[in-house]
């Protein structure tokens, strides 16, 4: 792996055979190949030019869709704009969140989508923020109203001492602190995760963890983008209403690669009860990554052994940071 910057990953990748796989549903997927995440990212960046998005400026990333969060990410690292990932949430705490960050950041860009930015709109108003909201509407552009991706951007090549993204903690206890990620950071940490992981083009993955998450983001689709892997993300809120569709999907696409915090195994888990998932074969799952809350032994030999009749192997759990 001698990449130095997600740039250099995007351009290597865009002729390898291999795609992000969208799961919508249990017979509902879209498969976008790596050399459409590079267009798609070029076509994009050309819409954020011709508004005035310039290298350096930050830009809110607020997005329920995995698809558009991602083309939006990609889009902004080509041209040097910082994406600065928040969480679309279900509260009207995810929207505040967003306002105190726009507040923080100054005059940053906002890349969303209609139905958003008018939950935006109205919150706002109610709180007394309008001022900041009309500074933050003249900066928006919506992912949904894309519909000609046909004229690139003008690529700009970072260096691995620039920012990549910036993280926002939770902000549940105090003001959200932003963490400065460069690519230097971002390609040390894939180079040791793929090395540890022995991750590869054989590799199929699938996680529904938010992309506004390191497990979801960095874990799960970075890091097997850059290793080259057949990727599959599925929404976490499809998840927690149907979770039981991730290990059926784990079986139906041969996954070899997944992940859950703690709660997912418990959601799981009380959501099955006493039956079984019939016609469910983890025997491909060589890795079933176990982070993001601290690890319960108990609930960890509990999920192992109940899938143990599907051939999930007992030495797969593997624990993880967070």
């Amino acid at each position: 792996m001698n990449y130095e910057t997600l740039v250099d990953i995007l351009e290597n990748n865009r002729t390898v055979d291999r795609a992000i796989t969208y799961v919508l549903g249990e017979n509902e997927e879209r498969r976008v190949s790596f050399a459409e995440v590079h267009a798609r990212a070029l076509g994009i960046l050309h819409h954020l030019q011709a508004m005035g998005a310039q290298r350096g400026e930050k830009m809110i990333i607020f997005l329920s869709s995995n698809e558009q969060f991602m083309d939006g990410y990609w889009a902004a690292v080509c041209g040097g704009i910082v994406p600065v990932p928040l969480a679309v949430g279900i509260s009207d705490e995810h929207r505040h969140k967003l306002l105190r960050i726009a507040a923080k950041l100054g005059a940053p860009l906002l890349y969303t989508d209609r139905k958003s930015l008018e939950r935006l709109a109205t919150l706002a108003a109610e709180s007394g923020q309008q001022e900041l909201f009309d500074r933050l509407k003249v900066r928006t552009f919506l992912a949904d109203t894309i519909t000609d991706i046909s004229k690139a951007g003008k690529l700009h090549r970072p260096s691995p001492e620039d920012i990549a993204f910036i993280q926002f903690s939770s902000g549940s206890t105090s003001e959200p602190k932003g963490v400065v990620l460069t690519h230097a950071n971002l390609v040390a940490n894939m180079k040791a995760s793929i090395q540890q992981g022995r991750f590869s083009e054989q590799d199929i993955t699938l996680s529904w963890m938010p992309l506004t998450h390191d497990m979801g983001l960095i874990g799960f689709y970075l890091n097997h983008f850059t290793a080259r892997a057949q990727v599959h993300i599925m929404p976490t809120d499809l998840f927690v209403r149907r979770p039981l569709l991730w290990l059926q999907t784990c079986s139906k696409k041969r996954v070899t690669i997944t992940c859950s915090p703690n709660f997912g195994y418990r959601h799981l888990l009380k959501v099955l009860g006493d039956r079984k998932l019939e016609g469910v074969d983890l025997s491909s799952v060589r890795l079933i990554f176990n982070g993001a809350e601290p690890i319960s032994v108990d609930l960890c030999n509990e999920f192992m052994g109940k899938f143990a009749y599907a051939g999930l192997k007992r030495r797969a759990m593997f624990p993880v940071y967070g």
